[in-house]
């Protein structure tokens, strides 16, 4: 909920992750209400006509049938794909130097793609906003370069508390890649070229990590796993690339990062095309709360660690590489 205003619409708004003890009652007029659990908000409910209470029972959840919940939620996520195009985010091949300054003036032909613009707009007395996460990408140098326009200065926070796992202790930028241009377009679990940037701020160090779903020739004792209690999920290598990494950051949450192509695996030409996906993470500093992408819209979860972690690139969207003068 981007901010709290009286008599606002909760229309697309759900109830978060663990929301510990939230209360429904109906008032003697037939008037319903809810009590947020976890941020003790008063919302009533429009267009009940009658609630009642249920009988006691025992609801038991296996992990079968959780697996068919994930399953669910992507094929939805597809269905919306399917009916609205995926898009494509076009990356420029720009012969151009550019400089890491957390400026965009210099990414020639750049297209900028909308990460998240939901929220609503502030009463007249507030100075909240909806969001305008926008994020672009760029080839320079033998380098890719990554900018998002986030509008948070401190987007970033991150206790960095779990080395291998980020991803679960506050905000970061996020970039998911199919680097391989002869992998299916349609593939439905990741192949070798499939990867992830995750770039964050530790005691205000820029750290970046690449998470390798598959590599050649791995053996099972290296691969790196992530669980929870109904599943695990494993990626072959894990590698901290911080010291490849160029980082920048404005004052008006303007950030830009760039990395080798080298330690991509990554070979641009003009005309490729290859899966991808751009977004970022949110946190209060010490755990993430929410996971917003430009194309993958099934990432509402922020309470399962392999969920969190996975390689889903049937929901990514298309980037296609084009030179610019």
């Amino acid at each position: 909920m981007p901010l709290a205003q009286r008599g606002m619409s909760l229309k697309g708004i759900t109830l978060g992750e663990e929301n510990f003890w939230p209360t429904i009652t109906q008032t003697s007029n037939g008037e319903v209400y809810l009590v947020d659990g976890t941020r003790t908000s008063l919302i009533k409910v429009d267009g009940l006509d009658n609630i009642h209470r249920l009988p006691i029972s025992i609801i038991n959840v296996s992990a079968a049938d959780l697996a068919k919940s994930r399953n669910y939620q992507i094929e939805v996520a597809a269905k919306r794909q399917k009916s609205e195009g995926t898009g494509i985010l076009y990356v420029s091949l720009c012969k151009q130097p550019i400089k890491i300054d957390g400026k965009f003036d210099d990414w020639t032909g750049s297209t900028w793609v909308d990460i998240d613009q939901s929220g609503v707009k502030a009463n007249f007395n507030s100075n909240s906003k909806p969001y305008d996460v926008t994020g672009a990408l760029t080839v320079s140098s033998n380098r890719l370069y990554v900018g998002y326009k986030t509008g948070d200065a401190q987007l970033l926070k991150n206790s960095g508390e779990m080395p291998v796992a980020p991803f679960k202790t506050g905000g970061a930028l996020d970039l998911m890649i199919g680097t391989n241009p002869a992998s299916l377009l349609n593939r439905q679990t990741p192949v070798e070229g499939d990867l992830r940037l995750l770039v964050t701020l530790i005691n205000g160090k820029p750290i970046a990590l690449i998470y390798r779903a598959v590599v050649a020739g791995a053996k099972q004792a290296d691969k790196v796993p992530f669980s929870s209690p109904w599943r695990t999920i494993t990626f072959d290598k894990v590698d901290d690339v911080s010291g490849q990494l160029e980082f920048a950051a404005s004052n008006d949450g303007n950030y830009e990062i760039s990395i080798p192509l080298s330690v991509l695996n990554l070979i641009p030409k003009d005309g490729m095309t290859i899966k991808g996906d751009i977004g970022i993470l949110r946190g209060d500093g010490t755990s993430t709360i929410s996971r917003v992408y430009w194309s993958n819209k099934a990432t509402a979860i922020v309470s399962d660690v392999p969920s969190e972690a996975e390689l889903t690139p049937a929901l990514w969207g298309t980037f296609n590489f084009k030179s610019v003068p």
